[in-house]
């Protein structure tokens, strides 16, 4: 599919400059450069987005893929189709390349079976192991041959180093000899001979051959007579060595030549994943999200950032173009933001359309655009030369001829460079036309062209807002409201003389007056509702907050209490479990033939059998009678003490026993007497009120008492009951108090008030909701 996207858009826009910023988080040269070159509608937006996603699917779920080192092999390519032959170090790095495309190919054969937009891809990819193999056992990875890379060579160097032994120790004895003629004790060498350096003046002593003095000349490259030898054997062996080399890399050079077929798709694949790879990591670190076209015309934009601003600086913007409106007309003063809004728009669908992450909430929708086209130019400069208007209508003379269907326009500053009559008039007949065929955002701080935009329905005015307060834009994108210029306004804060801004307001048409005033209210009544809904926002997020650390609080209640229960389960299976043991050991004693045993077995039996029975009486999970509550008659389990609950904490039971007050863990205590209702209150009025109107809180600690009395009071609400009834008994009053404060601090109860007699006293609270 060929672009057919505007080049001058795409420069405008910086679309390129984009594209370099994404591609430094490429791996290799040949992902940097596909996306370099990433043109949109170069290939199906919709494929490119399934790629996409489904590459981010899999590091999501497998981790980083392994892109490590690939060396860009074009050039050794070309240098091969050229006839010329790679040398060790350019052969090592093909094969390392070649290598780790092997590796990069069994990570996603492993996981990509579950998506086939990127199986396509990995499918390209090839593995050449028989090059692989042959360069790693022939080549170090400093590029140099290894002795074994053939049996020649491994012979003939083996040759070498015996041969330079025997000239090393020929040498060895040829210095000490010629020590005092020589000027350093250091063994040389020249083209490939070995040389000594003898004193100038001396060469006339000894036979041999002179390769070349010194730059002084004192000192002479002296190869001995005995040497010439050996020396010319070495050179021999040399020229057969470098020879065999050259073999080697002109047969390693052909192995490659003979995997182009393979490798050119091959590395067009690793492009490929590379970009992907580097799209990605782009998004991971600007908080970028991938979104396909949306297959409706609806155009939203959440939180969008402009890409080439720093992330701490700039204001994400949200815009919305709904079904059925054609144009959106941004205006305000110069300076404003609000060509940064229009570029953020733009480059979100460039990106999308090629597949790449825009900075915008996932909520974002783009409809496909085939063509886009903008006019921008520096709305920060002053004044525009005749020059500069001429050149802007070129442009949209051309942009006129060429839209169509599923074309998107951006105009920046409309009608600006002329005069201002003329300016708007024109401007308004280009949009007329440019909204029969394409959906158009423009930017312009003309007044008609505001007006215009409010008689149609299909075109919606927006503003980038700007703080008079503070002089400042503030560079959010307000939609359904247009901009101001703010001049007069400004120009009052400044310190212009009142009489001056009053004359300037006087001149203003009354049309143009009412508009600013307009304006200048839907401004402030905004201002006003978003502070609003920022403090809406608050309030709701503290009672999220303050709701979340309730449902922490009664998980904790509730994994306390579970852990209590299961303690004392735990602790009545291990008291059960030593009574089994004691029934089978009198048991055992029983069968004994001394009467004195038998009698004793028979004790130690109805022992066991109380103990049993109080055992069952104490066991868990028998209901709320179980649970002492204050006021109840309880008894001891181990010692049959009797007395009266004074506080009960959830774990412990403080029991006043005659003239001895006790702490005891609950599962010591049997509860044998509930507590009664007060005197005076009436059995038969509390058993004739609505079961869903009271609630019997006695036996509970005070840390519940908010949750209880929540539900309680909910369910009241629930059921239409105005009243409800609280039972809390007298006890020591702090049941009773943990009430009252719960309920003095909680909306929607009216008011609450201590029982009538007939309702049953001090021990019950009476609220109203």
């Amino acid at each position: 599919m060929d672009s057919l996207f505007d080049e001058d858009a795409l420069r405008l826009l910086e679309f390129d400059t984009v594209l370099g910023d994404i591609s430094q988080k490429a791996i290799s040269s040949y992902g940097k450069e596909r996306i370099k070159t990433l043109k949109p509608l170069a290939e199906d937006s919709s494929i490119l987005y399934r790629r996409v996603s489904e590459f981010n699917m899999i590091v999501m779920r497998e981790g980083e893929p392994p892109f490590t080192v690939f060396h860009d092999l074009n050039d050794y390519i070309g240098k091969v189709k050229r006839g010329f032959s790679l040398g060790g170090e350019e052969l090592f790095r093909s094969a390392m390349t070649m290598e780790n495309i092997c590796r990069l190919k069994e990570f996603f054969d492993r996981v990509s079976q579950d998506f086939p937009a990127v199986t396509e891809i990995v499918a390209l990819l090839g593995c050449e192991r028989g090059f692989i193999g042959d360069v790693r056992k022939k080549i170090s990875e400093d590029g140099q041959i290894k002795d074994n890379a053939s049996p020649v060579l491994k012979e003939i160097r083996n040759e070498l180093k015996s041969l330079a032994r025997n000239l090393r120790g020929r040498l060895d004895s040829i210095m000490n000899r010629y020590k005092d003629s020589l000027t350093d004790s250091l063994i040389l060498s020249r083209e490939g001979r070995y040389v000594l350096p003898l004193s100038a003046g001396k060469k006339n002593e000894y036979q041999g051959v002179i390769h070349g003095s010194s730059g002084s000349g004192a000192t002479v490259y002296f190869e001995p007579q005995e040497l010439i030898a050996l020396n010319d054997s070495m050179r021999i062996l040399q020229s057969r060595e470098e020879e065999e080399v050259r073999r080697i890399l002109r047969e390693l050079t052909t192995l490659f030549f003979s995997t182009f077929e393979r490798l050119e798709p091959s590395l067009e694949a690793l492009g490929i994943l590379d970009a992907l790879y580097a799209a990605c990591r782009y998004a991971k670190k600007r908080n970028g999200v991938f979104i396909g076209p949306s297959p409706s015309s609806r155009f939203y934009l959440k939180d969008a950032r402009h890409p080439l601003i720093n992330d701490e600086k700039v204001v994400p913007i949200t815009f919305t173009m709904e079904e059925g409106i054609r144009g959106v007309f941004i205006t305000g003063p110069n300076t404003g933001g609000k060509t940064v809004a229009m570029k953020t728009i733009g480059l979100a669908v460039l990106l999308m359309l090629c597949g790449l992450p825009i900075l915008a909430d996932q909520s974002s929708e783009i409809p496909f655009f085939r063509r886009l086209f903008a006019d921008i130019g520096d709305e920060q400069s002053i004044e525009q030369s005749l020059s500069t208007f001429s050149s802007h209508i070129s442009r949209i003379i051309r942009i006129i001829g060429s839209v169509e269907g599923d074309s998107l326009v951006l105009l920046d500053e409309l009608g600006a460079g002329t005069d201002p009559v003329e300016g708007s008039a024109l401007s308004v007949a280009i949009i007329e036309r440019l909204l029969e065929k394409s959906r158009l955002i423009l930017t312009t701080h003309l007044t008609p062209i505001k007006l215009y935009a409010m008689e149609r329905s299909d075109v919606e005015n927006a503003s980038v807002e700007f703080d008079v307060a503070s002089l400042r834009p503030t560079y959010r994108l307000l939609m359904g409201i247009p901009g101001s210029s703010n001049a007069i306004e400004v120009s009052k804060r400044l310190g212009l003389p009142l009489e001056i801004i009053e004359r300037a307001r006087s001149y203003m048409d009354s049309e143009a007056r009412d508009l600013e005033a307009v304006i200048g209210k839907l401004h402030r009544e905004r201002s006003s509702l978003e502070e609003e809904r920022r403090g809406l926002l608050k309030t709701r997020k503290g009672l999220e907050e303050k709701a979340q650390a309730f449902d922490e609080k009664l998980s904790m209640i509730k994994e306390k209490r579970y852990r209590e229960v299961s303690r004392e389960i735990d602790e009545l299976e291990e008291r059960l479990g030593s009574i089994i043991k004691d029934i089978e050991r009198a048991i055992s004693l029983s069968r004994s033939s001394s009467e004195r045993d038998k009698v004793a077995a028979v004790k130690r039996l109805n022992e066991l059998k109380r103990e049993v029975e109080l055992f069952g009486s104490v066991a868990p999970d028998k209901g709320d009678s179980a649970i002492p509550a204050i006021g109840d008659s309880v008894k001891l389990i181990d010692s049959g003490a009797e007395g009266t609950v004074r506080e009960f904490d959830g774990t412990r039971v403080i029991i006043d026993s005659g003239k001895i007050t006790l702490k005891v863990p609950l599962s010591r205590v049997q509860v044998i007497g509930k507590v009664v209702a007060e005197s005076g209150m009436s059995s038969l009025e509390l058993e004739n009120q609505s079961t869903s109107q009271e609630i019997d809180i006695r036996g509970s600690i005070t840390e519940d008492v908010p949750i209880i009395i929540d539900d309680f009071l909910q369910m009241l609400k629930t059921n239409g009951k105005k009243q409800g009834y609280i039972i809390h008994g007298k006890g020591t009053g702090k049941l009773a108090e943990g009430v009252w404060s719960y309920l003095r601090r909680t909306r929607g109860v009216k008011s609450f008030r201590i029982g009538t007699p007939s309702e049953g006293g001090s021990g019950v609270t009476v609220v109203e909701v």
